[in-house]
């Protein structure tokens, strides 16, 4: 029987595995008939979890919003490429703030979204507004690194995902199917 509350969860740290650990909660639950919504923040292009989404009869649903951070910008345009990027940023949040208030979503993830937090590309009040336009009885779900004391206070759940090896500090780049 499903509860009648939705809780708010974490995943963040270092290591890997927080967006792998969302994505299994939303497979999990798509199995039992859920609907889920997840929004990638931070992200560009395709992903593993956006094609095998396509498998779900409908029940997952990934929004992407091809956001490119400043530091892949020459560093003459950063400042401005970051300055993009919060605007973005905020028109994004308001389509994740009318996915929130319309609750026909079981499961909401929000992924990478502490990343945009921890840089400063969210304020905490409009962290905080999302979270109290969370429909009653759905889950939230965020990911990224460098999730603020304040917002582990909000949350019902957290794991904190800690590096302890890394073939990327060995000069191994992201492999498809395991890194994205």
């Amino acid at each position: 029987m499903k509860s009648s509350k939705g809780f708010v969860h974490i995943y963040t740290g270092k290591g890997k595995g927080k967006t792998t650990a969302a994505m299994g909660l939303a497979m999990r639950a798509s199995g039992w008939k859920m609907n889920v919504c997840v929004f990638q923040f931070m992200k560009k292009g395709i992903s593993g979890e956006s094609k095998a989404s396509r498998l779900s009869g409908g029940r997952i649903k990934i929004i992407a919003f091809n956001q490119t951070h400043p530091i892949f910008y020459h560093k003459s345009v950063r400042k401005k490429a970051g300055e993009i990027l919060r605007k973005k940023i905020e028109g994004d949040l308001k389509i994740v703030k009318e996915t929130l208030l319309l609750g026909n979503y079981d499961i909401i993830i929000l992924d990478e979204i502490i990343n945009a937090i921890d840089q400063k590309f969210i304020k905490k009040k409009e962290i905080l507004s999302l979270i109290g336009l969370k429909f009653r009885s759905s889950e939230l779900v965020l990911t990224g690194r460098g999730a603020p004391k304040w917002l582990i206070g909000k949350a019902d759940y957290v794991t904190d995902m800690r590096l302890v090896k890394h073939p990327y500090r060995k000069g191994v780049r992201a492999r498809r199917g395991i890194e994205y």
